[in-house]
């Protein structure tokens, strides 16, 4: 596959993945009224109609940075897009690719559970240890704070594959 259909695929993959849309959706629990968002008694985000799972899934995955609308929102979002691609023996065709992920908590979730370090071991998980894309397992290149809106936390996270296009 090319770049194209590998991140089109990584996307995919991340919108179906229960546990980090829960992560992504609910609140942190509060010792009150809202439960951990990983509990089973939550309603589960992939079993929504098709409407309302996007609005969920298109709000907090995207392939750009968007951050006006977050200043009247309390969310979690993550930024996919791609990273450095270093050809092997000076082949584009086969390269080594970074995936990058931008993590922006609200300090609600953040203050909450620390919610980009649970949403960051939930990546780890996704891209480390499956096949997703390209030849073999993603390798854990590095992550680092960023720079976020008022009252967001950011995390950058960096994920390489090997990608052979035929």
């Amino acid at each position: 596959m090319g770049m194209y259909d590998d991140f089109l695929s990584i996307i995919k993959y991340l919108k179906s993945d229960e546990q980090l849309l829960r992560l992504l959706y609910y609140p942190p629990d509060n010792g009150n009224d809202i439960v951990d968002p990983l509990d089973i008694n939550l309603p589960n985000i992939l079993d929504m109609d098709i409407e309302e799972r996007s609005k969920i899934t298109n709000l907090r995955i995207m392939k750009s940075a968007k951050v006006t609308d977050l200043e009247n929102d309390s969310i979690c979002r993550l930024y996919i897009y791609a990273g450095r691609r270093s050809p092997t023996n000076y082949n584009y065709l086969f390269a080594n690719q970074e995936l990058v992920i931008d993590i922006l908590c609200h300090s609600n979730f953040e203050n909450g559970d620390l919610r980009s370090t649970r949403i960051t071991d939930r990546l780890n998980e996704l891209f480390c240890q499956e096949n997703l894309v390209g030849i073999g397992k993603m390798n854990f290149i590095g992550a680092r704070q960023i720079n976020a809106p008022y009252e967001y936390t950011g995390y950058q996270i960096v994920f390489e594959y090997s990608t052979f296009k035929r």
